[in-house]
């Protein structure tokens, strides 16, 4: 199955990421830099169908 990403999908995760780097209220503070770029990359080539930011 391949999944795309539309360019409004990857702009409301960007937004997602630039509100929690200005509040600093991450709902992930455990996981590393690197961590969150590759689940966020998986996410956006389709590698994994669940959002990597869950509210």
């Amino acid at each position: 199955m391949n999944i795309v990403r539309t360019d409004q999908e990857i702009w409301d995760l960007l937004n997602q990421c630039a509100e929690v780097e200005e509040t600093g209220s991450s709902n992930y503070p455990g996981m590393s830099y690197e961590q969150g770029i590759k689940v966020a990359i998986e996410w956006i080539i389709g590698d994994v169908k669940e959002h990597p930011i869950n509210d």
